[in-house]
Formats: C-alpha cells, structure tokens, sequence
C-alpha cells in the first residue's frame, strides 16, 4: 500500500490545493491592497486557510485576488495527509489550474517525491515534468502525467523504474511506460495502449 501512496497520497493534496473556495488569510506583518486592481500583497507571507478542507498554505510571499487567483513563493501546503513545498506556485481559479516549481512531497509514509515543474488540470490530471524523482518505488523520469481518476500514470522519455524484483528501463526519448495502481499494488508495463498514450500524451505540452 506504501508504494501506491508514494504518488497517490500527493494527488489527493494537489486536488485539494486546487480548490480553494471560502479561505482566510493570517498576514506575517502587512497587507497591501492595491484599489486600482484589488489585488492583495502580504510581502512577509503569511497563512491561508480552506476552512472547507482544512488545507493550509504557508508562504514567504503571498499574492492574491478573491475569485481569480493566489500566487506564492517559498510555499509549503499542509494536510492531514502529508507536506507539500514549492520553490513558487500560481492558482488560477479560471480554468481551475494549480501550477508549480521545485515541488517537493513529504509524509509519514512517504519520502523522496520532487519535480521542477507540477501543474495540475481542472480534469484531475497532473503533469510532473522535469528531474522526477521518487524513492519507493524507485522512479527516474523526464515527464509523468498522472490521471487521478483512472489510477494510471505514463511516464514519457528516458526513464528508470525499479519495484521489488521489476526493473525496467527506457533510453530513448521516445520511451513509455505505464503505472497502474489496484488494490494497493503498483503495476507497470512498457506497452502502453494507443488510447491511453493518445489521451494522456497531449498533457505534457500543457507544462
């Protein structure tokens, strides 16, 4: 069960993240709030609160606008279910997108998932997309796109993934592989179906 959680644990998180709905905002010193834009800027940081979710950003620099977006630098989301840090992040409430840099994931169970890049989709797809990392199973790639509702996620370009007695490797920049997660098992295969791979493949232009 570990290993599944090693990438659907996060998934929940950046599917909350994406929702902020009702927050409440704690400023680390001032608030300023530019009345030509109505745009919020708390040069210390501070806190925002889903009151609805109980999610919780932290960040040095928060930007916001009520109904539109919040942007943050030195970034760190926490929920029951674990820590996420981001060197910066932008969510834009229109399209519903949660993007990210120098992403970083941590819980009790779970150590070692990084990215430079995230961007999660308002249709519950996320893409990973630079220097992917995980430790357990063991996972080196240059893209993954995740599909959160259907438990699967396509690795694209060279990878290495490593799983108990399984290891599989892609060198060419043309390489895939599939990860499917059931009943708390990791399932990967190098013959990743057409639909699959036509249906997730454009996703990783979006980053």
């Amino acid at each position: 069960m570990q290993r599944v959680l090693l990438l659907l644990v996060p998934l929940a998180l950046f599917s909350l993240a994406s929702r902020f709905a009702g927050f409440e905002v704690r400023p680390r010193g001032s608030s300023e709030l530019d009345v030509g834009t109505g745009i919020y800027t708390l040069p210390n940081g501070g806190t925002i609160t889903d009151n609805k979710s109980g999610l919780v950003l932290e960040a040095r620099y928060i930007q916001y606008k009520e109904g539109e977006f919040i942007r943050a630098q030195g970034a760190t989301l926490r929920s029951k279910e674990g820590d996420f840090s981001a060197s910066s992040l932008e969510y834009l409430q229109k399209p519903d997108t949660l993007r990210l840099n120098g992403v970083r994931f941590s819980s009790k169970e779970i150590r070692g998932l990084s990215a430079q890049q995230g961007l999660l989709l308002k249709e519950d797809v996320l893409v990973l997309k630079g220097e992917v990392r995980s430790s357990e199973p063991y996972l080196e790639a240059a893209t993954v796109v995740v599909d959160t509702p259907k438990n699967q996620a396509l690795v694209l370009g060279a990878f290495a993934f490593r799983d108990g007695g399984t290891t599989l490797r892609g060198n060419r920049p043309d390489s895939t592989l599939l990860l499917s997660f059931a009943e708390g098992r990791v399932r990967a295969s190098t013959r990743v179906p057409a639909e699959i791979l036509n249906r997730l493949r454009p996703y990783a232009d979006r980053l």
